[in-house]
């Protein structure tokens, strides 16, 4: 159906404030041993250097007789990091059977498993949808002090339609008073139960090589086109000649838009220009400042990245290597088709859509949270 999505454009994964850094206190003292090596698997973690990181949880274990409910959390947070989200899942729930009286520990587990079974789901009517949901149930049983779970259930109760139960557990996540990146999202996903759904694209702003400065609301109700290379990269310029095809194809619609965001350095504008001038590059073109705001916000490490994106602000899914992907990476042979059937659909549900052009100004700031 989709890429593998996690929650809604990456809304909920990575390690979430209330449960980042040292785990939860056991409730006897541990021995120091333990203690000095659940600390440099913590301090690892967060240099992410992983597999060293996942040796000192499981030497912390060990000392425990392979039974710390607080080592295997930090386990399945290295998992989660490195993408391993079927060992994650594994981890928390062996964790689970030793986590005794410790009700923080085991909210922690519990939410920490509902994100490793989420981010496995390639549809949003696959089973570990539910099992997710059932885990962040869980931690609502538990304890009161862990409001992201809140945040959690409502968009797996969203991605499975259940927009009103979603409502009411986003509602409770808002008003608990939580001062993180989260709320505005879930204000977005109160309004909008589409978001938990769709890979929704992250806000963005620029200032155009014309001068002119647009934001992702300027491009309400349009479909964008966004090419993302660099004068530097082989492949990207041996794309030039199809770019300028297909611009010229969609470009007779005024509902169409296309921008090339250049990777090259500051140095080099006049690079970019005289390359995008000489070959008749005529759409808007960005060059992202050292920073690279633009390319962080998508997430793009790979040369060139197409990404469409609809007139409602959702990332359109196009086909490659026989998957369907939210970006197209590369260069091949293939690749003008793939962008031109995943603009076709874009402008067809443009076309046949009666609902508002707006959506796409309620986009959020990209998350990377359940990101």
């Amino acid at each position: 159906m989709r890429t593998r999505m996690l929650i809604a454009a990456g809304l909920m994964f990575g390690v979430v404030v209330t449960v980042a850094g040292r785990p939860p206190a056991q409730s006897t003292a541990p021995a120091p041993e333990f203690v000095a090596a659940m600390e440099r698997g913590e301090a690892l973690l967060k240099t992410r250097k992983y597999d060293e990181a996942i040796r000192e949880f499981k030497q912390a274990n060990e000392l425990q007789n392979k039974q710390s409910a607080a080592a295997f959390f930090g386990i399945g947070r290295v998992y989660h990091a490195m993408g391993a989200y079927k060992t994650e899942a594994e981890a928390c729930a062996d964790g689970l059977k030793f986590v005794g009286e410790n009700k923080a520990l085991a909210a922690s587990l519990h939410n920490q498993r509902g994100m490793a079974l989420a981010a496995q789901a390639e549809k949003n009517t696959d089973k570990v949808i539910k099992e997710a949901e059932t885990e962040f149930r869980a931690v609502l049983t538990l304890t009161d002090t862990l409001p992201i779970a809140s945040y959690n259930l409502g968009v797996m109760l969203m991605r499975q339609s259940r927009d009103d139960e979603g409502r009411t557990a986003l509602q409770a996540y808002v008003d608990s008073g939580a001062r993180a990146s989260e709320v505005a999202l879930a204000k977005s996903m109160i309004a909008n139960p589409r978001r938990a759904r769709e890979p929704f694209a992250p806000e963005f702003s620029f200032t155009s090589f014309d001068g002119e400065t647009i934001n992702s609301r300027d491009l309400a109700g349009k479909v964008v086109l966004l090419d993302f290379w660099g004068t530097w990269c082989g492949p990207c310029l041996a794309a030039t000649e199809d770019l300028v095809r297909i611009h010229r194809k969609f470009s007779a619609d005024s509902r169409f838009v296309m921008i090339g965001i250049s990777s090259d350095p500051p140095q080099d504008k006049g690079k970019v220009i005289d390359y995008v001038t000489a070959k008749r590059m005529k759409w808007i073109h960005v060059q992202d400042s050292p920073q690279r705001p633009l390319h962080r916000a998508f997430d793009v490490v790979k040369f060139p990245t197409y990404i469409v994106i609809d007139h409602e602000g959702v990332l359109t899914e196009v086909k490659q290597d026989g998957q369907s992907r939210t970006r197209l990476e590369g260069w091949g042979t293939l690749m003008p088709g793939a962008i031109e059937d995943g603009l076709k659909r874009a402008m067809k549900r443009l076309t046949s859509s009666a609902s508002s052009p707006d959506s796409f100004a309620r986009l959020g700031a990209p998350g990377s949270s359940l990101r």
